[in-house]
Formats: C-alpha cells, sequence, structure tokens
C-alpha cells in the first residue's frame, strides 16, 4: 500500500490506540480515539448484519464506540478501499484477497456460499439452462460478481448479467425481471430468507460439477458445500461451492488491537451467533485457518497463546 510521508489520519488513530491498549495490558483500556471502519456490505447481504454484530463486541472490548461499519458494495469494493487506506478492517473473501500481498487476516469468520436461485416453476434446473437468459450477478463491486464470474467463466456459459444487491435481486426475481439470483453470502442470508417468506417457491441450482470444474480452475480457493434443506426449510438440499471469508487489514495494523479484537470475536462467538447463527462454528481452531492470506502477527500471536 503506498504511504505519504506525512502520517495519515488511519496512521496516527492506529498508533494512538495501539500504544493506549498496550499500556493498558489485560485491562479493559478507557479510550478517547477517532472510530475504526469496518467495511461491509449492502442490503439484504450477510456481512452487513455480521458487521453491525462485531461492532458492537469489539467496542465492549475496546470499552467505547471506537468501531463504525460502513456499507459498501462488499468484498471486491472493500478491498479496494482497504488498500487506499479508506478503512481500517473489512469483510472480504479469499479469492479476492489473494492477489494482493500486502493484506493479513484477523481471522476466519465464514465460508461464503454460493446460491444460485431461480423459481421453481422457470423450468431452469442447471447452470447451462440460464445461457444468454437475465441473471442478478451482484453489484460491480461484489464477492458475488468476482466468483460468479469466474464460475460462469470456468463452466463455458454467458449470461445477461444485471447489477443489483442483494435485496433488489431478490425482488427482481419475484417481478419477473430476471431469471435467476446469484448471491455469495454466508448461510441463511437475509434476502433469501427474504424470498422464502414472501415470494413465490424457490429451488437451488445443483453446482456440483461446476464446483470442481472451479476448484481446478482456481486451486487452494474454494470449497464444496450443501445448502441444507435445514437452513432453508422447504427447499431442496443442493450441491453447491464455498469461499473462506475473512475479516482482514492492513499488514501494518496494530497487533496489540489485531490481538484484543481477534480474542473478542472468538470469546464472543455465542454472543455474536445471536444476530448470524454461523458464528456458531467460530473456535480458535476454524477461525486460525485463514490460507492462503496471513494471519496478522498480532492475531497470530493470540491463537498461538491458545494451544495446549
Amino acid at each position: 500500500m503506498a504511504r505519504s510521508a506525512r502520517p495519515t489520519r488511519r496512521t496516527v488513530l492506529l498508533s494512538a490506540l495501539g500504544a493506549a491498549l498496550a499500556a493498558a495490558c489485560d485491562r479493559q483500556p478507557d479510550l478517547d480515539v477517532s472510530r475504526l471502519t469496518l467495511a461491509t456490505g449492502p442490503a439484504g447481504a450477510t456481512y452487513r448484519e455480521s458487521g453491525a454484530a462485531l461492532a458492537r463486541v469489539w467496542n465492549k472490548a475496546l470499552a467505547g464506540p471506537v468501531v463504525e461499519t460502513l456499507f459498501t458494495e462488499a468484498g471486491v469494493d472493500n478491498s479496494r478501499m482497504l488498500r487506499a487506506g479508506e478503512v481500517d478492517l473489512i469483510f472480504s473473501n479469499v479469492d479476492i484477497l489473494r492477489r494482493h500481498e500486502e493484506v493479513a487476516a484477523l481471522l476466519r469468520i465464514f465460508d461464503s456460499v454460493v446460491h444460485l436461485v431461480s423459481l421453481r416453476g422457470s423450468g431452469i434446473r442447471s447452470l447451462t439452462d440460464l445461457r444468454g437468459r437475465p441473471v442478478a450477478l451482484g453489484l460491480p463491486g461484489s464477492g458475488t460478481r468476482f466468483t460468479g464470474t469466474r464460475l460462469l467463466e470456468a463452466a463455458g456459459v454467458e449470461v445477461a448479467s444485471r447489477d443489483l444487491g442483494q435485496q433488489e435481486a431478490a425482488q427482481a426475481l419475484v417481478d419477473g425481471e430476471v431469471d435467476a439470483v446469484m448471491s455469495l453470502t454466508a448461510m441463511p442470508t437475509p434476502a433469501i430468507s427474504w424470498l422464502l417468506e414472501y415470494g413465490p417457491p424457490i429451488r437451488f441450482i445443483d453446482l456440483a460439477a461446476e464446483t470442481g470444474t472451479l476448484q481446478k480452475a482456481h486451486p487452494g480457493e474454494y470449497l464444496p458445500v450443501t445448502i441444507s434443506s435445514t437452513v432453508y426449510p422447504g427447499v431442496r438440499t443442493t450441491n453447491t461451492v464455498a469461499v473462506p471469508t475473512l475479516i482482514a487489514m492492513a499488514r501494518d495494523f496494530p497487533s496489540d488491537v489485531a490481538r484484543v479484537l481477534a480474542r473478542a470475536t472468538v470469546e464472543e462467538a455465542d454472543t455474536l451467533a445471536r444476530t448470524r447463527p454461523e458464528a456458531h462454528q467460530i473456535n480458535p481452531r476454524t477461525a486460525a485457518a485463514t490460507a492462503p492470506i496471513p494471519l496478522h502477527p498480532g492475531s497470530a500471536d493470540w491463537f498461538r497463546s491458545q494451544k495446549p
């Protein structure tokens, strides 16, 4: 990341915050500093709800209203803002972050799952059935657009993509403006849950074959998973693909601050799960599994301290 000779607001803020935390040791710090900014995502997306929950947990750990959330187009947009020094912490995915060597991971927060959704009465049953049809493929700066484009390219399928956020896409499917919606997010995702409650019957498109092709094209980034009917009642269990989602920051983010944030996230997983059920999966082992993105030294230090 390019740095100016004059200290930026972010550099001054983080240096002061790190010094305060170091002096506080294990005590709860009493901080009077400007806010840290966490970039999240658009309406109807998991990032926005998870980000709000994280901010509450982190502010408790920092003993003050330090962390604020910023609504964005999601993963790609977040990565750009982090590299520009416009934000301090972001939600983004391994496939996006892998391209940027200056980025480190606080922890793995959950896995984002590709939901490819069509109306049950549409007759669409496979990715190839969408060839040439209008598909909501996420906002240009979203992880949905990034991963979805890779998925379509690997499968050799071209669609008429539409630039729509999560909630807008769900409404467009109900209104017949698109034939399918792609959403890369944790389960359950708010926009899909809204569809199940207010829309006509839907189905998830099986992506088992495409998952293998995507993994071969981009090794070490994607995982085969299932969307379970226990998560979305009334919808058949379906094979799809996932990518690890991380909380990331610049490598020069203060280590003392990173240590506190990592500890608070893992120790307050049950609190986070009251808002986002996938937080039940957070523990020292899974949260530290951020490869191929390196853990930040501060969070790595805390994870090492948890080993027996």
